[in-house]
């Protein structure tokens, strides 16, 4: 080819890419997968804007225990315990960029618990013997301890890292705090600890528990932009 035609159709290529970056800008939504203090789970991100100090993200993270314990009180009683701890928060979150330069944010937002459980429920196969006191397992029967907190509850935090990341992908962590709310609690037992008074001092309790309302989070994330 001609070098004086050489430099217009370079000229005319770039123009033509510069005109396509501007009519098909970058994606407004990215999926990413989620880890740490929470459990595991999954949020999808959106922008308005590259311009927007604004981000938004819907996600949902699981976590939970079951695994059944024993405690030996002595060389005769042994008690056994089986728990059932599960946290499923759905989440809405807003994060604010100070800068559009830094990938730095402020995040507020509201998470749901689904169907939560922090509940015990224990019992003993040997019955409880002390000294000269035998009970046997049917009469010491069972107890089951459940702890009730807030199923709607807000959170603030800091992090680093877009919810659309600027990149095709991009990552992140998040530091913050929820708060649940004080704590209730449902107490209930089919044996011999119902004649006595701890019934009466579920109350003082809860009384006692009602700093137990922050839950500090940790969270790591990877982020794949679509619709690029």
């Amino acid at each position: 080819m001609n070098l004086r035609y050489l430099l217009p159709t370079i000229i005319l290529f770039l123009s033509g890419l510069q005109a396509q970056a501007s009519i098909d800008p970058p994606g407004k939504f990215s999926f990413g997968v989620l880890g740490g203090t929470l459990g595991y789970g999954g949020e999808f991100g959106y922008r308005n804007s590259d311009n927007s100090h604004w981000q938004f993200r819907l996600g949902y993270t699981h976590i939970g225990y079951k695994k059944p314990f024993n405690i030996e009180i002595n060389d005769d009683t042994k008690a056994h315990f089986k728990p059932l701890v599960r946290m499923n928060l759905a989440q809405l979150k807003a994060d604010y960029h100070p800068s559009l330069r830094s990938s730095f944010r402020i995040t507020g937002g509201i998470a749901y618990q689904i169907k939560p459980s922090y509940s015990v429920l224990g019992n003993s196969s040997t019955g409880l013997i002390i000294d000269d006191i035998n009970i046997k397992p049917e009469d010491l029967g069972q107890v089951e301890l459940r702890l009730n907190w807030w199923k709607v509850t807000p959170h603030l935090g800091i992090g680093v890292g877009r919810a659309v990341p600027r990149k095709r992908v991009g990552g992140g962590f998040e530091l913050g705090c929820y708060y649940l709310g004080s704590p209730k609690i449902d107490f209930w037992t089919d044996g011999l600890l119902d004649a006595t008074t701890i019934p009466d001092q579920i109350p003082k309790i809860e009384h006692n528990m009602r700093n137990y309302s922050f839950l500090p989070y940790l969270l790591v994330s990877l982020r794949v932009r679509l619709g690029d």
